[in-house]
């Protein structure tokens, strides 16, 4: 997170790439103003209605709500301000109220959290949401996002009875990182809406003419996972500015829906990246024909990918690709991958597992050369092959100190260091869509 939370980070003796993305320190994509509950002192939750009275509070600016064990919740819509809900390892929030032949299986006994229109800066990190299952009678979400600036990442969603996790109203600039979608229990059928199998799990807008007040939902989803039981919405969107980047589709169910766009009243578009669509039945699905408008959609170094139409730009933020063909290893690691994999203490200190992978390097041949490793004033740059790089650097506490440009006509560059405090920092160099991670320590 930005100036929050102390970020406690494992490393090994050289972090490189994936290991700078997995535990993501600031989030990246349209999300990445989002700051959450900055400096806000952690108050850890473990029944129900302690969460909602810290979900409620006005007491502070800044609010930091940490999850402790499974909660029941029943529907909870609130408006969110400056806050940030992390969950320790196994948090859960699960609303169970409705099985198959229960009397009390109604839309109005579902759903688990709401952030209402008029929320603005929140961030949520490493819970599992519970739903009773899918149940097609127009009920609620496992989570519902109306509010701006969202960053919700290392989450698992299970089973919500009318979608995983939808984002609608006046939902903009938002970040899915490194979530997990699955339905584990069975489609309870004979719905009033009309689908005996409604595993739907993510919906962008609820109408045609449904859209922020900018007119189109960006919505960054990077590291994803649709794995067992997700059969439609992957996601559904109209009205809507989408980039998926490094997702891993893998569903096991026939006739399976991955992404469906309609333009709606203000068109749609969406950017692919390095996306591995593995075991998905349709990739792509027009609904121009029921949301009216214009759909522009285009895969760009994906596996199993679909034909581009039209052409849309890539997003001019800085993000830290997966290579493609490593999408499929890191994003379904059990201990490492997607969904509520983040080590969190009840300080709000945030630390990946020992992943097997944070210590290796992801390309055989670096490209570049940071030195010294022991540096006092300076590092030296090398950029042998003269790309047009940008570097970053982090500390070990997870703030960026700086971005550097190194231009293509630049064999090498001084970086001066001589006003860093001493300690270790991370510099990651991104170029051509591809990156590097390289520890030096300031002496």
């Amino acid at each position: 997170m930005k100036k929050n939370i102390l970020l406690s980070l494992m490393f090994f003796s050289s972090i490189y790439t994936i290991g700078q993305n997995y535990f993501m320190a600031t989030p990246q994509g349209y999300a990445s103003a989002a700051t959450g509950g900055g400096n806000g002192i952690p108050v850890v939750v473990s029944t129900y209605t302690a969460f909602r009275n810290a979900l409620s509070s006005t007491s502070s600016a800044n609010a930091v709500i940490i999850v402790s064990g499974t909660i029941d919740c029943i529907y909870t819509s609130v408006t969110l301000t400056n806050k940030t809900i992390l969950g320790l390892p196994g948090a859960k929030l699960r609303n169970i109220q409705i099985t198959p032949g229960n009397s009390s299986t109604s839309a109005a006994n579902s759903g688990i959290l709401n952030i209402k229109p008029g929320s603005n800066n929140v961030i949520i990190r490493n819970l599992i949401f519970e739903g009773p299952g899918a149940y097609d009678v127009d009920g609620r979400d496992n989570l519902t996002n109306e509010g701006t600036n969202v960053w919700v990442d290392h989450c698992e969603f299970q089973d919500g009875m009318d979608g995983n996790f939808d984002n609608k109203g006046q939902a903009d600039n938002v970040t899915i990182s490194w979530c997990k979608f699955t339905y584990l229990k069975p489609a309870i059928a004979g719905g009033s809406g009309g689908s005996n199998d409604h595993r739907f799990t993510n919906l962008v807008g609820s109408s045609s003419s449904d859209a922020p007040a900018d007119g189109n939902y960006s919505i960054t989803f990077q590291n994803c996972y649709w794995a067992t039981g997700c059969k439609e919405r992957m996601p559904r969107a109209r009205n809507a500015q989408l980039h998926l980047l490094s997702c891993y589709y893998n569903t096991g169910i026939s006739n399976s829906k991955a992404i469906g766009l309609g333009g709606g009243v203000n068109n749609t578009t969406c950017y692919v990246q390095n996306t591995n669509f593995s075991n998905i039945s349709n990739i792509y699905t027009s609904y121009i024909g029921t949301d009216g408008g214009t759909v522009a959609i285009n895969f760009n170094n994906c596996l199993n990918g679909a034909s581009n139409i039209g052409s849309v730009a890539a997003p001019t933020y800085t993000t830290t690709p997966i290579p493609v063909n490593d999408v499929v290893n890191y994003v379904t690691d059990s201990t490492c991958g997607a969904g509520a994999t983040l080590n969190i203490t009840t300080s709000g200190a945030i630390a990946p597992n020992v992943c097997a992978f944070l210590g290796a390097e992801t390309n055989s041949i670096k490209k570049f050369n940071i030195y010294p490793t022991l540096a006092t004033d300076y590092l030296n740059f090398e950029n042998p092959f003269q790309n047009n790089v940008s570097l970053n650097i982090y500390a070990l506490d997870g703030k960026k100190m700086e971005t550097i440009q190194v231009y293509s006509n630049e064999v090498s560059k001084l970086i001066p260091i001589h006003e860093y405090s001493q300690g270790i920092y991370f510099c990651t160099i991104n170029f051509d869509n591809e990156y590097e991670t390289i520890k030096f320590i300031k002496n």
